[in-house]
């Protein structure tokens, strides 16, 4: 479900996700709009998004995939999701465009998850193989195993 961000969700503790993020950790990734994770819980939406601003808050309370990684990020005060944790959401969201015929979006997944693989040494996902079936994390482990 999709809603505008409300001043509860752009006062709610918030760590920075997405294309940001990842530039911010050294990525070349071009991206012009800002996500955060959130946990807004005025809200059961589970993206709010602040068109004036061009930003989205993906929020914990409405996902249970998103509430797992806020759950994981606990006590994260950088302002900024741990490597980890963005390899598990560009995961979900390359499953998600996917599923969507969104590729070009996937294939933007796909670049951040191997710049998250080669930079960071991660060789695998937790969290979000609980959230998708057994076909689609076989593809998000044919990605990471692509960078080795």
């Amino acid at each position: 479900m999709n809603a505008p961000a409300t001043a509860a969700t752009r006062q709610a503790p918030r760590l920075l996700i997405g294309g940001q993020a990842l530039v911010a950790l050294g990525s070349t990734r071009i991206t012009n709009d800002t996500d955060y994770l959130v946990s807004d819980l005025s809200s059961p939406a589970d993206f709010l998004h602040d068109e004036a601003a061009n930003v989205d808050y993906i929020n914990a309370n409405g996902h249970q995939f998103f509430a797992a990684v806020w759950k994981a990020e606990a006590g994260n005060r950088s302002g900024v999701a741990t490597p980890q944790s963005l390899l598990e959401l560009k995961a979900f969201s390359f499953v998600q465009h996917c599923l969507n015929r969104k590729f070009q979006k996937a294939d933007d997944a796909e670049f951040d998850i191997k710049f998250l693989v080669r930079t960071f040494g991660l060789t695998s996902v937790k969290l979000v193989a609980k959230f998708v079936t057994a076909g689609q994390l076989s593809e998000i482990k044919k990605v990471i195993a692509s960078v080795h």
